[in-house]
């Protein structure tokens, strides 16, 4: 009756340790998913100086993007 209470007691500690190990690998990639950094904000570039800045900081006249308004002013003038 020893052997089989052996057996168990190792069957179970087996167990215990993979449960372990895949609770800690998904605890890892979950975290690396988690602190991934966001996506890189959309580039546009200047149409005076050619200067590429995120789009969110350009002004937009018509179709084209510029990173000042003396860019934007200079270009409607030509």
């Amino acid at each position: 009756m020893g052997l089989i209470k052996l057996i168990i007691l190792v069957a179970v500690i087996i167990g215990v340790v993979m449960l372990w190990r895949r609770f800690k690998a998904w605890q890892i990639s979950s975290q690396q998913t988690s602190s991934t950094p966001n996506q890189p904000p959309l580039m546009v570039r200047c149409a005076e100086c050619q200067l590429h800045l995120p789009k969110d900081q350009a002004i937009q006249a018509g179709n084209q993007w510029y990173c000042c308004d003396a860019h934007r002013a200079a270009r409607h003038h030509d």
